[in-house]
């Protein structure tokens, strides 16, 4: 009836919002028909923001202001439309223009919030929001805003006192929890981060964020929740997260098949996702599956050739498998060559050594330190840059010989560089080489004017920057330098000591039974390992093989292993691992230990040795695969239980089997000479390794 009529065009528009309609159509004819009415353009900003349009949506809100300066609401929802731009110090002059129009707009008020917490400015951000609240009490989602605000500015228990607001309030609102759950467990409230996750699980059974941070928490119930997630139907990248934390928690649980199920789930879902490729590798790898472990590596580089992550894995695993890597390893130094920092002078005093870490715990490496640690600490100012971020008992027990010790996991390479730098640092040394958590990245700014790779990796690192490799003359052989991209120095006895464990039991007397013994990692037992140690109980009648390794308590791996053994099952016996004593007793059972290769014993070997255990070994080219030459020779037992190649290994293994008076003997025996030799004098140790480091 009044198609010209530019108020009954504005009413059909407001008509059409409040119905839900699409009112665009309306409101615009209305702009052509009442160009002078300021509410219009406000309005249309409000429709173009709904729909994420906000660079129209801006541009309308600055059309009404131009006609009306004064519409506190237009300036308030252009700050909105500013700050979804990314333009935070322009919206929070807009919010400022509201509040000077309408002191009393609360959604201005915590909309300045918004955007002084996006300028950083966290404390002015949590005084504002704190504002807004005493205006809305009752508002959820200021109180959410103003939590975020007070963790940043450093009032936790005030972030905590909003969240437990927002959920009295709101006692159904997931977001609400879950993010109560997140504060409670950055202040150490683990519990009650458990009974807030569980609160977001009760509501929404799919929320994969939750179901992953608590079965991080309790991972004994941790596949019941990931499990429960999944049948809820969580889907995309969300599943892929889930399944990711189920195939860890299989993976540290020893359920190495279940764990590469998971991962490959989870690949399926995100094919290039070097996360999900980096899993599988690892559980492959652990699996056993070392081809198959290497190709996914291989992919993953595909994808990313500057990932120096996924080039140290591959270097890792290849020399497991005894390749030559040199070429391989100098390509990850060129890669990950930087610019050196500056060392400032430091005036004359003792030698500083510096140690980069990241095993400084139960591992491998942490045990060998109890032997070393405290007499090298003895000798010079010892400083320790520790890179796990988790800590135990033995953490504890070797920071107290070092007063100068740094838990660096937080620093980035160019900090940790400037800091070892400023140390004043005479001689660096790596003990990771290419394993998890290494710190290469800092060696390649050479923070120190000497730096040293030694212990925890049994080959080239691949950079210049390193100015030897440090090993022995059995690790390292002559010729051995074609395989490493550093220069090598020899130790004249041991490349490390040996900390006999406190409580190991005493030797047990020589079974009955004769028992050969692995105690070797799984992914160490290749399938032409298997072959051969089949072989040697062909070659000693009525022998058999106790295997004990970490995934042999689950049926699955016991099974995957039977599957791939050559000769009879029955003369096998498998069992998962245990407590240190309990695996130190049961090395009771066993008269002669098996080193596998390439990649031999390290720690199992030293522990198999000081419970009166000889070790037959073989070694070939690799470094990886020396450990055990290495000991027997600084034992003086090498002429007996080092093999010349695999017909020499059965030979050895079956006659030193049936000379039990000579293993009953040795048996007796090899504690005392262990203790007299060069593998547990830790002073001569820290004397000859400095002497090397220094020469």
């Amino acid at each position: 009836m009044h198609p010209n009529e530019g108020q009954v065009w504005k009413a059909l528009s407001v008509a059409q919002q409040l119905l839900g309609e699409d009112a665009l159509p309306a409101i615009e004819r209305a702009m052509q028909l009442l160009p002078g009415d300021a509410d219009l353009p406000a309005n249309l900003g409000a429709m173009l923001a709904d729909r994420g349009r906000w660079a129209e949506a801006r541009a309308a809100y600055e059309q009404a202001l131009r006609l009306q300066p004064r519409l506190a609401g237009a300036h308030n929802n252009l700050g909105n439309a500013l700050l979804a731009l990314g333009q935070p110090g322009e919206a929070l002059a807009a919010f400022d223009r509201a509040l000077a129009l309408q002191p009393g707009l609360a959604a201005a008020l915590g909309n300045r919030g918004r955007a002084l917490l996006a300028l950083g400015r966290h404390a002015d951000a949590a005084d504002a929001f704190g504002r807004a609240l005493a205006a809305q009490p009752g508002d959820v989602g200021l109180r959410l805003h103003a939590s975020t605000a007070l963790a940043a500015a450093g009032r936790a228990a005030d972030a905590v006192a909003a969240l437990r607001g927002a959920v009295v309030l709101a006692p159904v609102h997931v977001d609400a929890w879950f993010r109560l759950g997140q504060q409670l467990q950055a202040g150490g409230d683990a519990a009650g981060a458990v009974e807030a996750w569980e609160r977001v699980l009760a509501l929404d059974a799919g929320h994969a964020e939750a179901a992953c941070n608590l079965s991080l928490l309790q991972p004994e119930s941790g596949e019941i929740v990931l499990g429960t997630a999944l049948l809820a139907g969580v889907a995309g990248e969300r599943r892929a997260a889930v399944l990711a934390n189920l195939g860890g928690l299989r993976l540290a649980a020893g359920r190495h098949a279940g764990a590469v199920a998971a991962y490959r789930e989870a690949l399926a879902l995100l094919p290039q996702s070097p996360q999900a490729l980096g899993n599988l590798a690892q559980a492959l790898k652990r699996q056993g599956a070392l081809d198959e472990a290497d190709a996914v590596l291989g992919r993953l580089i595909e994808l990313d050739p500057a990932l120096p992550t996924a080039r140290s894995d591959r270097l890792l695993l290849r020399t497991y498998r005894g390749a030559d890597t040199g070429d391989e390893a100098a390509g990850f130094g060129r890669a990950v060559r930087a610019p050196a920092v500056a060392r400032p002078a430091r005036p004359a005093g003792p030698l500083r050594v510096g140690l980069v870490s990241a095993d400084l715990r139960s591992h491998p490496v942490g045990r060998l330190a109890e032997a070393w640690l405290p007499a090298l600490a003895a000798r010079c100012e010892l400083f320790v840059y520790a890179g796990s971020r988790t800590e135990d008992a033995l953490t504890q027990r070797l920071r107290a010989a070092v007063p100068r010790w740094l838990n660096v996991a937080a620093l980035d390479d160019d900090a940790l560089a400037l800091r070892i730098a400023a140390d004043g640092i005479d001689i660096l040394v790596d003990l990771n080489g290419h394993t998890g958590g290494h710190r290469l990245g800092v060696f390649a700014r050479r923070p120190a004017p000497r730096q040293f790779s030694w212990l925890g990796y049994a080959g080239s690192t691949g950079l210049a920057e390193i100015d030897a490799f440090v090993g022995d003359r059995g690790l390292l052989p002559e010729g051995a330098e074609s395989r490493f991209v550093e220069p090598l120095r020899r130790l004249p006895h041991s490349f490390t000591v040996y900390a006999p464990p406190a409580d190991a039991p005493a030797v047990a007397p020589l079974g009955e039974a004769p028992c050969f013994g692995s105690f070797n990692a799984l992914h160490k037992l290749g399938d032409e390992v298997l072959a051969l140690w089949a072989r040697v109980l062909d070659a000693a009648p009525g022998s058999r093989l106790l295997v004990k390794a970490p995934g042999l308590q689950h049926a699955a791996e016991s099974a995957a292993l039977c599957a791939r053994w050559p000769g009879n099952a029955q003369r096998l016996e498998l069992e998962g691992p245990g407590p240190l004593a309990d695996y130190l007793a049961a090395f009771g059972r066993v008269d002669i230990a098996l080193d596998p290769f390439p990649h031999g014993g390290g720690m199992t070997t030293l522990d198999g040795l000081w419970m009166g255990v000889p070790v037959l070994t073989l070694p070939g080219a690799a470094t990886i695969s020396r450990q055990g030459l290495s000991f027997m020779q600084t034992l003086g037992l090498a002429d007996d239980w080092v093999a010349t190649d695999a017909d020499d290994y059965v030979r050895r293994a079956a006659a030193r089997l049936s000379d039990r008076a000579g293993l009953a003997a040795l048996r007796q025996s090899l504690r005392g000479r262990m203790a007299a030799s060069p593998l547990c004098d830790a002073g001569r140790f820290a004397d000859d390794l400095l002497a090397v480091l220094t020469a």
